[in-house]
């Protein structure tokens, strides 16, 4: 039997007052999880994930460098960094739902056009033009805005669970691979696109903006809980976590004030460490896997169908990594654990170094890159916490903008070096150092001093009390 439909909240009151003639059986910000991670999912399957695996074909294909398929990515981060701060706009004020299936059709749509790409400039114009423009507007830049608004204190689980949608969609990556090698790359990008189009599209109409739009309040809780406030219930653990939601809620800084914050420019920089290194060996994951390979001797494309699987262990390795880190983000501190993961980042790469092809070494570095990469969720959770649901687009949105730039290039000099040299060898070393960078800003984030305006409502609150 379907749920009792939510009443609309009686006139006169605020929707934080609105509740519904009997709770749901699942809160509905879980349903927003799921869409979220069913989105990352076909995301990082198709583009972070399974893309890496049509950079050799298409590079043998067209007759080019690595340097100058990574130049597409280079400009797809430009212009993702120069609409970050527009797309941030646009979601919090036409909200997620739009902003998803804009994603999804465009980034669809691109998928397709590529199949028929036979020239260098055609290829860019569609990946930059449709890919980027896509996959950089909607998806977790929708998702992730939405959770924030659905949850306090379970966010870094419930942000930590979408991103689980990263090591499902790159569990298809073999798939991919067997794909390039029997039938061609083009068959492969025109099934994505038609997929993303037909799934995310009517998935993205599920989603709502924020839970009060529903008559409900974030994580489940119900009316009476929240306006109870710290000081009642008699279980200490109750009471604890009443203070921690209430410190949450009282968090909402505008843009503005959270953007004059030493804070905020700290977990954009730490951030930007982090993504400079993604940004490579994400987009070049599968040729630093063949090349490390080739170092036993193997051929390029039997080193191409094994790289493919170690791409399905650390998506999978994501899985498990994933929601346990964010559990326990929100349970420790979670910048220092953010600061851990970026330690495993390092040490991953450092994995790679001595060129041994060994099948062993391969599968630690799928594992602590997995650890490494779990530490991005958690970034978004910091993010909310710190600053609160308010403008959380928007401040996201520009935090793309530097973070955008300072990622951008890592792709096209990491390809450089290698056409240059016949090793990725080089280009590893400058990503250790990002990393232990990220993991040292990490470390650093102090609280921000929340601004005169929550001040004086924080010691209003405690005098009526």
């Amino acid at each position: 039997m379907a749920d009792a439909p939510v009443q609309p909240p009686p006139e006169g009151n605020p929707p934080g007052q609105a509740r519904a003639s009997r709770q749901p059986r699942i809160f509905y910000g879980w349903w927003i999880v799921v869409v979220s991670l069913v989105a990352d999912g076909l995301k990082h399957g198709n583009f972070n994930r399974g893309f890496t695996i049509y950079v050799i074909p298409i590079r043998n294909e067209l007759g080019i460098g690595v340097a100058a398929i990574a130049l597409a990515d280079m400009l797809g981060r430009m212009l993702g960094g120069i609409q970050g701060p527009l797309v941030g706009y646009l979601t919090d004020r036409y909200g997620a739902r739009v902003m998803l299936f804009f994603g999804a059709i465009v980034s669809g749509l691109g998928f397709i056009v590529l199949a028929f790409v036979h020239s260098y400039v055609f290829f860019l114009l569609v990946f930059v033009g449709l890919l980027s423009l896509g996959f950089r507007s909607g998806y977790n830049n929708a998702s992730v805005t939405a959770i924030n608004k659905w949850f306090l204190r379970r966010r870094g689980l419930a942000m930590s669970i979408a991103s689980v949608g990263n090591g499902l969609g790159g569990a298809f990556a073999p798939l991919v691979g067997l794909l390039v090698v029997t039938v061609g790359w083009r068959y492969g990008v025109f099934i994505s696109g038609a997929i993303i189009i037909l799934i995310i599209g009517p998935l993205s109409l599920l989603l709502r903006d924020n839970p009060e739009s529903m008559g409900l309040q974030p994580d489940g809780d119900r009316p009476e809980d929240r306006a109870a406030g710290p000081q009642s219930g008699s279980r200490p653990q109750g009471s604890t976590a009443r203070r921690r939601r209430s410190r949450l809620q009282d968090a909402d800084f505008t843009a503005k004030e959270a953007m004059r914050t030493p804070t905020y420019w700290l977990i954009v920089m730490s951030v930007g460490f982090r993504n400079t290194v993604h940004s490579g060996i994400s987009f070049l994951l599968a040729p630093v896997m063949v090349w490390f390979l080739q170092g036993a001797d193997r051929g390029e494309t039997e080193s191409l169908l094994i790289a493919s699987f170690f791409v399905m262990a650390l998506a999978l390795s994501t899985i498990v990594f994933n929601p346990a880190v964010g559990m326990l983000g929100d349970r420790v501190n979670k910048q220092k654990l953010s600061a851990v993961c970026m330690i495993g980042g390092a040490l991953a790469i450092a994995t790679l170094l001595n060129h041994s092809g060994h099948l062993w070494q391969l599968l630690v570095f799928a594992v602590l890159l997995a650890f490494s990469e779990s530490a991005n969720p958690l970034a978004w959770a910091i993010m909310g916490d710190t600053f609160g649901r308010r403008s959380f687009a928007t401040l996201r949105g520009w935090q793309h903008l530097p973070d955008q730039f300072m990622s951008m290039s890592t792709p096209v000099w990491m390809g450089w070096i290698y056409d240059q040299t016949g090793s990725y060898f080089w280009a590893l070393i400058p990503l250790v150092v990002l990393y232990l960078m990220a993991a040292v800003g990490y470390w650093t984030i102090p609280r921000p001093r929340p601004p005169a305006r929550l001040r004086a409502r924080g010691q209003a609150g405690a005098a009526a009390a």
